[in-house]
């Protein structure tokens, strides 16, 4: 598929009740790959259009894939299981969001404008779900080769401050 197939119209489908599903090499998530040891696999996402009975329309959205990071205990590769289930409400451009939707922390709401870049709305929320830290559940740090004993900063201080 080309990326223009990927532009929609988020409240037509919503509105419409309708579904978009896709499977997309995670390379084609320029964001996203600068975050990543390595640019491999694939991201599958879909958006579940839906509107209730006061009219309000919202997306369902659900992305998964494996993505490969750096640990940062070990700084090997780490394999991250990407699952993102997320509800959105849309709102047009410059609409009050609802006060029933403010206290709600189950729906984040999302300003869409008449074309909606679908792959750019994915990278956001993947990169939102990303680890800050991520690292294996059990690993150990880099040993320095050749070194058997490093020096602490504070111990080079500490004889300076008697030679004076």
């Amino acid at each position: 598929m080309s990326q223009e197939s990927f532009i929609t119209d988020l409240r037509a489908l919503a509105r419409d009740g309708r579904r978009v599903q896709a499977t997309v090499p995670v390379e084609s998530f320029g964001r996203l790959v600068e975050s990543l040891l390595e640019p491999v696999g694939t991201m599958t996402f879909e958006f579940q259009g839906e509107r209730d009975d006061e009219g309000k329309l919202y997306v369902d959205l659900s992305i998964r894939g494996d993505l490969v990071l750096q640990c940062q205990r070990c700084l090997e590769a780490v394999v991250w299981p990407c699952e993102v289930q997320n509800r959105l409400l849309l709102i047009r451009p410059g609409e009050a969001l609802p006060e029933d939707e403010l206290e709600n922390d189950e729906i984040d709401a999302l300003e869409v404008e008449p074309s909606t870049d679908l792959l750019a709305l994915v990278e956001d929320e993947v990169l939102l779900a990303m680890p800050l830290v991520p690292r294996h559940n059990d690993c150990e740090p880099p040993v320095k080769a050749g070194v058997d004993e490093e020096i602490s900063p504070f111990a080079v201080l500490r004889q300076l401050r008697g030679k004076v």
